[in-house]
């Protein structure tokens, strides 16, 4: 049966990506609650200091503007629907790539509809991806996803599309450092395709980059941890084996099994990140322009979180990085690189080895789907109970309420 993306399949497919993110952790729906940052910056900042005062404060040296827009919003609703909203917007934007792939703007660079969702499929059954599930706090990333995508794909004549290649490349342009690897990407496209809209692209790209790094230059040092790196060549492998090639095929606790072996690991890891950047190499010689700057975009985001993490205030920030399960949005969009390497390695035109090397590592993948399929349920933190006490509270009075992760809360001050 042929399959054509029509909108009947694009309203299939939003409805089922849908299911698929809500049943990796169903409470985010049934049991909404603020995440981290969320709660504790995103609302509490929008309510306390106005909409427009929250929405020009940098947080961690650059701009989270989706984040400061969908606190902003929500302002016009009773508290007890923000974490609800939060997460739905958050699950919107990551359906949204799905959404892009399928579409027919895709299909010069991969004519299969077939691949395409198979590609879909990956991205949102990704294992060791928890943090970046469900919570506006980490959606830039996501965005930054579609940002990268949006300047691959083929332009549209339809106002729609434009309209929508806009509001992504702003939007992600302003929620994160993210702008500043792709603005050079969108002009190698650009230089190559001489079209009228890939150069609006890279203008609105060029422009988010100039504002963030104006942001990080100004407030990037005084406003993140600085810890040091403790980097080393060892760790630096073990990162690239445990948390990227690993990670992505076995997910997290199957990493972390196999990274627990005190005695002959860091042979594994050399051997493991030798083979995984082996393909990605021959993926720069050999893959289409697309994949190939999709790939140093990847590699891009992976140089840059390991140059300026944060994910602890004491030790070592490279000493945790390596462990599964640490720092795990920082290497989302590298094994997304990784599985769709590996997608474009099963095409008939590519070497038999590489092939079957492909089909072993998705059928391997399989499993970890599987073991990391479902997130861990947020601890109920009786939301709904502290939301009344704010609403009874008097004006002027602060209001002090936990928020996940355990430890963290949000402070509201009645008005």
């Amino acid at each position: 049966m042929k399959l054509h993306a029509g909108w009947r399949l694009q309203v299939l497919i939003f409805i089922t990506a849908f299911a698929i993110l809500v049943s990796r952790r169903p409470d985010a729906l049934f049991n909404a609650q603020f995440w981290a940052e969320d709660g504790k910056c995103w609302y509490a900042e929008a309510y306390n200091l106005g909409i427009i005062q929250s929405l020009v404060l940098p947080k961690g040296g650059y701009f989270q503007t989706i984040s400061r827009l969908t606190a902003g919003f929500v302002q016009f609703f009773p508290l007890l629907w923000a974490p609800l909203i939060f997460n739905l917007t958050a699950i919107v934007i990551q359906i949204l790539p799905v959404y892009l792939i399928a579409s027919v703007r895709f299909s010069q660079l991969i004519p299969n509809l077939r691949t395409r969702l198979f590609l879909g499929l990956l991205y949102l059954a990704l294992p060791n991806s928890f943090e970046t599930h469900a919570n506006i706090t980490n959606a830039h990333w996501h965005l930054a996803i579609l940002a990268c995508m949006v300047v691959l794909a083929t332009p549209s004549r339809l106002l729609v599309w434009q309209v929508f290649d806009i509001a992504v490349i702003l939007l992600s342009g302003l929620s994160g450092p993210f702008s500043v690897l792709l603005a050079p990407i969108a002009a190698i496209i650009w230089w190559l395709r001489r079209q009228r809209w890939s150069f609006i692209l890279l203008l609105g790209l060029t422009a988010g980059a100039v504002v963030q790094g104006i942001a990080i230059l100004l407030t990037g040092h005084s406003s993140r941890v600085h810890t040091s790196l403790g980097a080393t060549p060892d760790l630096f492998t073990k990162i690239l084996a445990s948390q990227v090639f690993l990670a992505a095929l076995i997910g997290q606790k199957g990493s972390k099994l196999i990274s627990s072996i005190s005695f002959g690991y860091s042979i594994i890891a050399i051997l493991i990140a030798v083979a995984g950047t082996a393909l990605f190499l021959y993926c720069l010689l050999k893959a289409p322009l697309e994949l190939r700057l999709f790939s140093i975009f990847a590699a891009g985001v992976f140089g840059m979180s390991l140059l300026s993490p944060v994910v602890s205030e004491t030790v070592p920030q490279w000493w945790l990085l390596w462990r599964p399960g640490t720092g795990v949005r920082y290497w989302f969009i590298p094994m997304l690189a990784f599985v769709t390497i590996l997608t474009w390695l099963l095409g008939a035109t590519r070497p038999r080895r590489l092939q079957l090397t492909a089909r072993i590592a998705l059928v391997i993948m399989l499993a970890g789907i599987v073991v990391d399929w479902r997130y861990p349920t947020f601890a109920d933190l009786k939301f709904k109970n502290y939301s009344k006490q704010f609403i009874e509270a008097p004006t002027g009075t602060k209001v002090t309420i936990p928020i996940n992760p355990p430890g963290w809360f949000m402070e509201l001050i009645k008005h």
